[in-house]
C-alpha cells in the first residue's frame, strides 16, 4: 500500500487541496440545498433514468466523493499520476467549457468556478510543488506481497 506523505506540503499544495474542496463541498452544498433543480439537471443529461429525490441525493454524494478522490491523492499521497489526470480533465474542460461560451455568459458563476479550479490545478506546478511531487518516497515492491 502507498505510504502517505508524512513531510510538510508546500502552500501551493495546501491551497490547491483546500480550493478544491471548497469548490466540490459547495457543489454539493447548492446540490442537496435546492433538490428540484438538481434533479431536473440530472434529467436533462439524458440519462434514461428516473429521478426522484433518493436518487439526486446518491448521484450528488457520489459526484462529491468522485470529487475527493483525487484531491485526497494527491494530498495524501503525493501522486503525480493524479496531478497529470487533473491535467488532462482541465484541458478537456477547458475545450468544451469554450466551446459553449454562451452558456458560461448566463452562468458567470460557472466560469468562476472553473477558472479558479484550473487556477488551483496550476498551483501544482509551482517550483515549491514540483520538488515535493519530486521528493516521494519510492514504492517498495514488497508493499505488493
Amino acid at each position: 500500500m502507498p505510504r502517505m506523505r508524512r513531510e510538510p506540503r508546500p502552500i501551493t499544495v495546501n491551497l490547491f487541496a483546500l480550493i478544491l474542496l471548497a469548490i466540490a463541498g459547495l457543489n454539493l452544498g447548492s446540490a442537496l440545498f435546492d433538490l428540484p433543480a438538481q434533479e431536473e439537471a440530472l434529467k436533462a443529461l439524458g440519462l434514461g433514468l428516473e429521478w426522484n429525490r433518493d436518487w439526486t441525493i446518491v448521484a450528488s454524494s457520489a459526484w462529491f466523493t468522485v470529487e475527493l478522490i483525487p484531491i485526497a491523492l494527491i494530498w495524501l499521497l503525493g501522486s503525480k499520476f493524479a496531478r497529470w489526470l487533473l491535467v488532462s480533465m482541465a484541458i478537456i474542460k477547458s475545450i468544451l467549457m469554450f466551446g459553449n461560451l454562451p452558456m458560461l455568459y448566463a452562468a458567470p458563476g460557472l466560469l468562476a468556478g472553473n477558472l479558479l479550479a484550473m487556477g488551483a490545478i496550476a498551483l501544482l506546478f509551482t517550483r515549491d510543488a514540483n520538488r515535493w511531487f519530486e521528493t516521494a518516497p519510492q514504492t517498495d515492491p514488497r508493499d505488493f506481497d
